[in-house]
């Protein structure tokens, strides 16, 4: 650790001032008025802002003078290290934090706790020197809010791109959940080491290693790995899916399944559940809680909440600390392209290249498996920082190891070879039985019970349609005002609540997505808005916000109506 000498010092404004070494992170001369000018520079309205080097506050003080909704996050490896402290004026203002590397929270976590929605506005300022005090951790900061950025982006684009889908495949897969199982059921069932398989290029040299113990661990595989597993006769003991669109369900539906069993979430593509003739379990998902609820409502099925990200290869972690089994390996994860492949062999989107130029992807070095440097995508950089997320909040409680050998290195995961993962942790003298899980033979709902519930759902749906037409029409009576009248203000405040509660109780939980990031980030106040100005945004918002929920309305009751016929359908047929 490097030692840092602190002097304070009196400018010649008679403020006091810092000098760490040799550097002064304050003026010598005015503090108050750099800071001032710093944040002058530096403040921008709706921004979440992060300061680097908290010294003697001042910087602190200048942008509290500007803020007004916004945030200040404090991050500072002198406080870190109590080597300085946060001023006592600084302490107890709501919208000021601090964060370090011995935070229970990671600095992304805390950004989308107190953004509003608006992660991806962040802005920084760096108090004088600190950079060069600093210079690696300032590198660090930046790569780390980079990659914030970039996964934050990618969630909102694909929450935005699949919304319709995903609520779609939800409407159908509540009569399939009825008839499954929640995860909950295996929670501390099996004693033994488990493989997370993964279809990255490195699988394919394990899969010898893996045929060999197969019978002697529990064998997890992400989505479309199964086609790589297949293709070296090796059925997998459990296969999670989350993904809702058609390319998922086409690596599943030319394929059965005897043995294998499916992990699934409530909006994966509803025909992939067709190709398990087991039953099958069910989970829901970190900030997906109101689904679970509406299924617990409804149907009375307690899924366990998982933690993951955006592709199904996260929740193999979460989903094998919740079977609580022996230790875990990762194989096939190497969020890179590993002998210029995207995929392992007899994976059905794999490609080999001659030269990575060929994928036309944009490729960032980062630190390798193997300890150099690899080329990697935003979307396995995305990836990969969510891994490391889990691992720091979810560690499971037996030891788990990456064991992949190729591709990038994942901080927080222990690396060992496979076969060194083998030769420890793997016992031949001792046999898995899945058997032990093949009696729970719940029912939750019948199909008929779904259909009366759906009915309900849609005269519920129609009430908050009729609400909003109300508000749609009391806004276009002001639309020309300045300000919105006692009356307007009154029915806009009773819509309001009314969407609040009863939304809860119908399928639009993915609908909501897209129309929450329009109207959280297309109309933010300006800087300097007139009364006017404020009333035509705060006007344009509302009338957005019924508009596209109006739509949303019209997508699930569709919905709705398609799963109702189905059902009324199959019933016929049977009669």
């Amino acid at each position: 650790m490097n030692e840092y000498i602190i002097k304070t010092e009196i400018a010649k404004s008679g403020d006091e001032t810092l000098k760490i070494n040799n550097f002064y992170v304050h003026s010598k001369y005015n503090p108050i008025v750099e800071s001032e000018r710093i944040a002058a520079k530096d403040y921008s309205i709706n921004c979440t802002h992060i300061l680097f080097g908290y010294g003697k506050g001042y910087i602190v003080d200048s942008l509290l003078k500007k803020i007004k909704n916004e945030s200040i996050i404090i991050v500072d490896p002198l406080i870190e290290i109590g080597k300085i402290h946060i001023e006592q004026r600084h302490k107890r203002i709501l919208n000021i934090y601090y964060w370090s590397e011995n935070s229970v929270n990671t600095l992304g976590y805390l950004i989308s706790s107190i953004s509003e929605g608006k992660s991806l506005k962040i802005k920084i300022s760096i108090t004088p020197n600190y950079n060069k005090l600093f210079e690696n951790e300032y590198r660090d900061l930046l790569i780390y809010l980079r990659d914030f950025q970039n996964k934050t982006q990618i969630n909102y684009n694909t929450e935005v791109l699949f919304a319709e889908q995903w609520q779609s495949n939800f409407s159908k897969n509540v009569p399939l959940i009825a008839k499954d199982e929640s995860l909950s059921v295996l929670h501390n069932k099996f004693d033994l080491p488990v493989i997370l398989a993964a279809g990255g290029p490195s699988l394919t040299k394990q899969i010898p290693l893996l045929k060999k113990i197969q019978e002697h661990v529990i064998i997890i595989a992400s989505g479309s790995t199964i086609n790589s597993l297949l293709a070296e006769d090796l059925e997998p003991d459990f296969i999670i899916s989350i993904d809702g669109g058609e390319p998922n369900y086409n690596h599943f539906k030319d394929l059965h399944f005897e043995k294998a069993k499916l992990i699934y979430a409530p909006y994966n593509h509803p025909g992939v559940r067709k190709s398990f003739s087991k039953k099958c379990y069910v989970f829901t998902q970190v900030h997906q809680e109101e689904m679970g609820k509406y299924l617990l409502s409804n149907i009375g099925i307690n899924l366990p909440i998982l933690a993951g990200g955006g592709t199904v290869a996260h929740y193999g972690v979460t989903v094998a600390r919740l079977l609580n089994s022996g230790p875990i390996a990762m194989i096939g994860q190497d969020l890179a392209y590993t002998n210029n492949q995207t995929h392992a062999e007899g994976n059905k989107h794999g490609q080999k290249v001659e030269n990575l130029s060929e994928l036309n992807k944009e490729l960032i070095q980062v630190d390798g498996y193997d300890g150099g440097k690899v080329g990697t995508s935003r979307d396995f950089l995305s990836m990969k920082m969510v891994f490391e997320e889990i691992i720091r909040f979810y560690k499971p409680l037996v030891p788990i190891f990456n064991c992949t050998e190729g591709g990038v290195r994942l901080k927080g995961y222990e690396q060992v070879t496979f076969q060194e993962f083998i030769n420890t942790y793997v016992d031949t003298s001792k046999f898995k039985n899945l058997e032990k899980i093949e009696d729970n033979q719940t029912f939750y709902k019948k199909d008929s019970e779904i259909v009366e519930f759906y009915e309900s759902e849609l005269e519920l749906i129609r009430v908050l349609e009729n609400q909003i037409i109300k508000g749609i029409n009391a806004l276009n009576k002001n639309k020309n005002n300045v300000l919105f009248d006692n009356n307007t203000l009154k029915l806009l405040d009773k819509i309001e609540n009314e969407l609040n509660e009863k939304s809860k109780k119908i399928q639009i939980h993915f609908l909501i997505a897209p129309i929450t990031i329009e109207v959280s980030n297309c109309y933010l106040e300006k800087p300097n808005e007139t009364r006017k100005e404020s009333f035509q945004r705060v006007w344009n918002q509302s009338y957005t916000l019924y508009k596209r929920l109006l739509e949303a309305f019209d997508k699930a009751k569709y919905n709705l109506k398609v799963v109702i016929e189905d059902i009324k359908s199959r019933s016929e047929k049977i009669e």
